[in-house]
């Protein structure tokens, strides 16, 4: 289904937001919302810079990002130009159901009317940002966790309130404030992000925070490494 089709918040860009189902292994069966670019399909997008009304300044664009453009992001932007998605303002499909925002995408480029409206009807949601330094993502606190890379952005979303999702290296160590994502592998995949349900920012049942390893193609995992090398 398209549930949006407008603005970006981000940078007003023209946006597309398409809701699939999927059963995915680490995130068991939720609902996934993607983002895309309506001027061009993702791959092109990212190479024309188009990809910030759907990315904003993540750090990760082009380069680190675990997400594989060439496959169910170009395929979905495809399906969509072809008009194989019905177009619904109405959040009863989600209604029980769980649902992870931003499979592709960050969540703040949706209306936060949006994210509010399905997440008042669903049985529980996972969504993810970096665009938490932003004053106009201050206010999506209660649905997602600020993503960060380094200690020092962790603790800099901490300062402004964020429950944060941590990315590491593997010979780094957890915080005690953190638990290791129980998806995972370094945590045994003892659980998917549908029974799990940790990863919903300030609404979540629990304050911890979530921290995980590198994880992707691996030549993305070699950018992310270098990039944290850089940073030190």
């Amino acid at each position: 289904m398209e549930i949006y089709r407008g603005p970006s918040q981000i940078d007003g860009q023209l946006i597309v937001c398409i809701t699939t189902e999927s059963k995915n292994r680490k995130t068991g069966e939720m609902l996934q919302v993607w983002l895309l670019s309506t001027a061009m399909n993702p791959i092109k997008a990212t190479y024309n810079n188009l990809d910030r009304s759907i990315c904003g300044d993540c750090k990760h664009r082009n380069t680190s990002c675990y997400v594989a453009l060439f496959q169910a992001p170009y395929q979905i932007y495809h399906n969509w130009k072809r008009g194989k998605y019905a177009i619904s303002h109405d959040f009863s499909m989600f209604a029980n159901r769980k649902v992870r925002f931003g499979a592709y995408g960050d969540p703040v480029a949706m209306p936060l009317e949006i994210i509010r409206g399905i997440a008042k009807v669903s049985s529980g949601w996972t969504g993810y940002t970096h665009q938490w330094k932003l004053a106009i993502a201050q206010e999506y606190k209660p649905f997602l966790m600020a993503s960060v890379d380094t200690l020092a952005e962790y603790h800099e979303a901490k300062a402004m309130g964020w429950r944060t999702f941590r990315i590491k290296n593997a010979e780094e160590s957890k915080l005690k404030q953190e638990i290791v994502c129980p998806a995972s592998i370094e945590a045994g995949k003892k659980s998917n992000c549908a029974k799990c349900g940790l990863c919903s920012g300030l609404s979540s049942k629990s304050p911890r925070d979530i921290v995980i390893n590198v994880h992707g193609l691996q030549h993305k995992q070699d950018k992310f490494k270098r990039m944290a090398l850089e940073v030190v």
